[in-house]
């Protein structure tokens, strides 16, 4: 049986309808199986392990596909690179099994989330982070408050007043193994990193999460009302609005087996 490819991906988000192929879109998922087909010489089914939406970046981003040609996973590499535009790119390639599919292989996923403080918004953080400017409130965003919220977000709970709208799945709980806010992000004292790590999404679930998290950040969201966020009586209402999704970056997975 002919091998299956494991790719590592990173991408940038903004020129892509999120990651699942739709018919006359611009996907990335569609976008990889142009490139790979070129090589291949036979289209293929390329499996994600997550569904970015529309607007969201990737650095780590798995996925796989099962080879029609043999071709060493440097040759994938390479060559795949070259094929795709530049708003995406194959950061790794390995053999793995035919048939192996990713999404049933993710221990756990971490996703980083930037907040962009200050009175004055950065041109060239416009596609990376989300800006509070004075108007919103974000000016003198209460990282410790946040923290306190996040905290009580961790672990196994009820999410179902963190998702979407139109995400009707019946099991909503999720373990959120940890919630990092970093002040001053990458040496620059206006960025806020908020990295959330856990073994599954739901739809626009981190967003959410950013969301209530900044809610807590501008004062409107007390420790008291924590407890009230997660459960089987929680309500979307009581949750923050969902944060732009151009701030998002799904940037790891940890993965259980992977190889042939």
């Amino acid at each position: 049986m002919l091998p299956g490819v494991r790719l590592t991906i990173a991408y940038d988000g903004a020129a892509f309808a999120g990651w699942a192929r739709q018919p006359g879109t611009r996907t990335v998922q569609g976008t990889l199986e142009a490139a790979i087909a070129s090589m291949n010489g036979a289209p293929v089914e390329l499996r994600g392990a997550s569904r970015t939406d529309a607007g969201v970046h990737a650095l780590g981003q798995v996925a796989a596909f099962d080879a029609a040609r043999t071709i060493e996973p440097r040759g994938w590499l390479r060559g795949l690179n070259a094929a795709l535009p530049d708003d995406a790119a194959i950061v790794a390639a390995e053999a793995c099994e035919a048939g192996y599919t990713p999404r049933f292989d993710t221990v756990d996923k971490t996703y980083r989330y930037l907040v962009l403080r200050g009175d004055v918004r950065d041109p060239l953080l416009r596609g990376r982070a989300w800006f509070l400017g004075p108007r919103h409130g974000g000016t003198s965003l209460d990282v410790a408050a946040m923290r306190v919220i996040a905290k009580h977000l961790e672990g196994t709970h009820d999410f179902r007043a963190f998702r979407s709208a139109d995400d009707d799945r019946q099991n909503t709980v999720r373990t959120i193994h940890e919630i990092a806010i970093h002040d001053g992000w990458g040496e620059e004292p206006r960025l806020v990193a908020i990295e959330v790590r856990g073994n599954a999404f739901m739809k626009n679930m981190v967003r959410i999460l950013v969301g209530t998290l900044v809610e807590a950040g501008r004062g409107r969201l007390a420790e008291r009302d924590a407890g009230a966020l997660v459960g089987p009586d929680a309500r979307r209402d009581d949750t923050g609005q969902t944060a732009p999704a151009h701030g998002l970056t799904l940037v790891s997975m940890r993965l259980g087996r992977a190889r042939a």
